[in-house]
C-alpha cells in the first residue's frame, strides 16, 4: 500500500505554484525597482528604437530581451513600470503550461508539480520573476533547449531538431552566459552521435550551420562589446563565492552565519542523495542536467574573467538552476520507496521554507532601501539643486527621479535625453551654479572618481552601494 499518493502530491505542489504566480501580479515587488539594472531596462525600452539600438550594441548583453519588450512599445505598455516588470513573469507561466501538458504526460504529476513549485520558492526565483531583466526568459529558453536535446536523442526526428536549434538560438540571443550551457548541450549531443548514432552527424551539422549563420550578427556585436568592456576592472572571485555556487540552487544567501551554514549543509545532503539516486536509476537525462549546472558555472567563471568586467553573479545562474530543478524533480518522481520519497520531499519543503524566508527578508531590505533612496532624492529634487553625473550609467538610472533639478553629465558616450547638459568642464559647472547646491554622483569604483575626490572638497551625503552622492563644498 502506497502511503504517498504521487499524483495528489504533484497536484498540491502545482496548485501552490499557481497561487504564487497569481500573487506575483499583485505583490508590492511588481511596482518596485528591485535591482539597479532595472532602471537601465526601463529607460532603454522607452527610447526611440534607433537610439536604443545604439545603446544595446554598446552594452554587455544581446538584444533579444529588449526587442521582445519593444514589441509592446506601439501599444504604450513599455511606459508602465508594472508591465515591464511582470513581463518577466510570462516565462514562468509558459513553463507552467509546458509542465501541465508535456511534462505531466511524460513524467507524471509529481515531477510536473514539484518542478514549478521549486521554481517559485527556491533561491529567490520569486524575485527574479519580478525583475525587469532577461534572466527569467533565459530560464525558459534554456529549459526548452534542454527538453528538446533529450527529444533529439530519443527520437532523432525533424521536429525535435528544429525546436532544439530554435531554443538554442533564443537562449544565446538572450544572454551570452546562456550560450555556455547550450554549447555544452551540443558537445554532449556530438559525443552521443559519435558513440552510438554516427548516421545522425549530417543532422547535427545542419543544426550547427543554421546556428552559426543566424547567430553571426550577434557574435559580431559580442566581440565589439568585449572590446569595449574587457579593460574594465574585474571583481575578484573568492573561495566563499565558489563554495556558495554549490548550494545556490536552493539557498541564495551568501552570509555564513550558523543558520545559513546549516541550510547549505542540508542542500549538500539533498544533492548527495540526488546524485546517488541518479546513479541508482541510471538516469542519464537528469545526470546531464546536474552536470550542465556545475560545468556552466565553472566555464562561466573562466569566461567572464577573460572577457567582460563582471564576475559571476547568481542571476546569471538562474536558467541553469531551472535545468537542475527539472532534473531533480524527474529523479524524485521516479522514487518507488515511500520512505526515500518522504525524505526527499521533506528536504525540499525545508529548503523551500528557508527560500521563502530568505526571499521575504531580502524583499524587505530592498523596500527599505527604496524608501530611503526615494526620501533622499525627493529632498534634493528642487530648483536649488544641481546634480552632476560622473558616469552615463548613473545618469541612466536616476535622471527620471530628478526632474526638477538641473542635470549635467561629465560623460558623453551615449544614451542621453534632453533633460541633461553634457559638460566635461567641472569647474565651469561650479562657476555657473554658485548660488545652488551641487552634488556629484560617482559610480562604484570608477577610476575618474579619484580626480574629483583629490581636487575638490566633497562630502558624501548618500551612499547606495553602486553609486554615491557627494555635496561639493564650494
Amino acid at each position: 500500500m502506497k502511503l504517498i499518493n504521487r499524483d495528489n502530491a504533484g497536484k498540491i505542489f502545482f496548485t501552490i505554484a499557481i497561487v504564487i504566480c497569481l500573487y506575483m501580479f499583485i505583490s508590492p515587488a511588481s511596482w518596485s525597482i528591485l535591482h539597479v539594472d532595472e532602471y537601465w531596462t526601463y529607460s532603454l525600452v522607452n527610447l526611440p528604437l534607433k537610439e536604443a539600438l545604439v545603446v544595446i550594441v554598446n552594452d554587455v548583453h544581446p538584444p533579444l530581451y529588449y526587442m521582445l519588450l519593444y514589441l509592446f512599445s506601439p501599444l504604450g505598455l513599455t511606459s508602465s513600470l508594472y508591465f515591464v516588470k511582470v513581463f518577466s513573469v510570462i516565462p514562468y507561466i509558459l513553463i507552467m503550461i509546458v509542465s501541465a501538458t508535456k511534462i505531466r504526460e511524460e513524467y507524471g504529476w509529481l515531477t510536473a508539480g514539484l518542478f514549478v513549485f521549486c521554481l517559485a520558492v527556491m533561491t529567490e526565483f520569486f524575485i527574479e520573476f519580478l525583475t525587469a531583466r532577461m534572466y527569467s526568459w533565459g530560464l525558459f529558453f534554456v529549459f526548452m533547449a534542454f527538453l528538446y536535446y533529450w527529444e533529439v536523442i530519443n527520437k532523432w526526428d525533424r521536429k525535435s531538431w528544429i525546436l532544439l536549434t530554435f531554443f538554442t538560438l533564443l537562449s544565446a540571443s538572450t544572454q551570452y552566459f546562456f550560450a555556455i550551457t547550450c554549447g555544452l548541450l551540443y558537445l554532449l549531443l556530438l559525443i552521443e552521435i559519435l558513440r552510438r548514432n554516427k548516421d545522425k552527424i549530417k543532422q547535427f551539422a545542419k543544426s550547427v550551420v543554421v546556428l552559426v549563420v543566424l547567430y553571426a550578427p550577434l557574435a559580431y556585436i559580442m566581440v565589439r562589446q568585449i572590446g569595449l568592456h574587457s579593460g574594465d576592472s574585474k571583481d575578484v572571485v573568492h573561495m566563499t563565492d565558489i563554495l556558495n555556487y554549490f548550494t545556490f540552487f536552493a539557498i541564495k544567501d551568501e552570509s555564513f552565519n550558523l543558520e545559513i551554514i546549516a541550510l547549505k549543509l542540508l542542500a549538500v545532503v539533498f544533492l548527495i542523495i540526488l546524485i546517488f539516486l541518479i546513479y541508482k536509476f541510471n538516469d542519464r537525462f537528469s545526470a546531464t542536467g546536474v552536470f550542465l549546472m556545475y560545468a556552466t558555472i565553472g566555464l562561466g567563471i573562466i569566461g567572464l574573467a577573460l572577457s567582460f568586467s563582471n564576475s559571476m553573479r547568481v542571476r546569471y545562474m538562474i536558467p541553469i538552476m531551472g535545468i537542475f530543478w527539472f532534473s531533480a524533480s524527474m529523479v524524485i518522481g521516479k522514487i518507488k520507496d515511500d520512505r526515500i520519497l518522504a525524505v526527499m520531499l521533506v528536504l525540499v519543503l525545508v529548503l523551500a521554507g528557508a527560500g521563502v524566508a530568505i526571499t521575504e527578508i531580502d524583499l524587505n531590505h530592498r523596500f527599505e532601501f527604496n524608501d530611503k533612496k526615494t526620501d533622499f532624492l525627493n529632498s534634493i529634487n528642487n530648483n536649488d539643486t544641481v546634480v552632476v553625473f560622473n558616469s552615463d550609467y548613473g545618469y541612466k538610472i536616476l535622471h527620471n527621479d530628478l526632474n526638477k533639478t538641473k542635470i549635467y553629465t561629465l560623460s558623453d558616450t551615449y544614451f542621453y535625453d534632453s533633460d541633461a547638459e553634457i559638460c566635461k568642464d567641472f569647474d565651469q559647472i561650479l562657476q555657473n551654479n554658485t548660488d545652488k547646491k551641487v552634488y556629484l554622483v560617482n559610480w562604484k569604483e570608477k577610476e575618474s572618481n579619484k580626480q574629483y575626490e583629490d581636487n575638490y572638497n566633497l562630502t558624501k551625503v548618500y551612499d547606495a552601494g553602486h553609486y554615491h552622492f557627494n555635496l561639493v563644498n564650494i
